[in-house]
C-alpha cells in the first residue's frame, strides 16, 4: 500500500466491481486488487484574481464556507469541466462579486492541496491580474461573505486562510514593490 497518498484512508470500494479492495497505488492513484481498475485523482484547475483599484488597493474577499470560513481570500475558484481557466475566472468573479473582469494577464501558479470534507484534492492554482471598469455593482454572493480593499503595502498575508493565496500575495507584494521603485 502506498501511504504517501493523502487520501489513503478515504477510498476503499472499487467503482467498477464494488469490492473493498481499492488501495493507493501512487500519490494520486488507487488500484483495485480484485479487478485491476485504476482510479486517478488528477489536479483540478483553479484561478485567483488580483484586482487593484485606482488607489492601488487590492480587492480581497471573506470566505463564507469551509475551508477557511471567515478568513480573507483572493476572489476566484475552480474551472468547470469543458471550461478554460480564464473563462472560469470571469464566471467565478461574476458569481462571487457581480463584477465583470477584463484584461486578464497570467501572474503565477502554485501546486496546492485543497482539503474538502475529508478528501484532499490536488490543485493547480493560477493567479491573474485583472481589471474592473466599475466597482459600483460589487455585491458579495455565492461563497463570499464580504469584501474589502486593502493597500498592497499593508497586506498581512497571515490573515489569508488558504496557503495558495498567501503564496500568490507574497510574490505579488515583491513584484508590486519592484514596480513602485520605478
Amino acid at each position: 500500500m502506498y501511504h504517501s497518498n493523502p487520501n489513503h484512508n478515504r477510498f476503499k470500494f472499487c467503482p467498477a466491481c464494488g469490492s473493498n479492495t481499492l488501495d493507493p497505488d501512487s500519490i494520486k492513484s488507487f488500484k483495485c486488487r480484485e479487478c485491476g481498475f485504476e482510479f486517478f485523482l488528477n489536479c483540478a484547475a483553479a484561478a485567483m484574481a488580483i484586482i487593484l483599484d485606482d488607489q492601488n488597493r487590492i480587492l480581497v474577499t471573506v470566505r463564507a464556507k469551509e475551508p477557511g470560513k471567515g478568513s480573507l481570500d483572493l476572489p476566484g475558484g475552480f474551472a468547470e469541466p469543458g471550461e478554460s481557466i480564464d473563462h472560469g475566472l470571469v464566471r467565478e468573479i461574476k458569481e462571487e462579486l457581480n463584477l465583470d473582469i477584463f484584461g486578464l494577464d497570467f501572474f503565477c501558479s502554485f501546486a496546492n492541496a485543497y482539503p474538502y470534507k475529508s478528501v484532499v484534492y490536488p490543485i493547480t492554482d493560477m493567479a491573474f491580474t485583472c481589471k474592473v471598469r466599475d466597482f459600483a455593482l460589487i455585491n458579495p454572493m455565492d461563497d463570499v461573505a464580504g469584501f474589502r480593499f486593502i493597500p498592497v503595502n499593508e497586506l498581512d498575508i497571515n490573515m489569508f486562510g488558504m496557503d495558495s493565496a498567501r503564496k500568490v500575495l507574497k510574490k505579488f507584494k515583491k513584484y508590486f514593490q519592484t514596480l513602485s521603485k520605478y
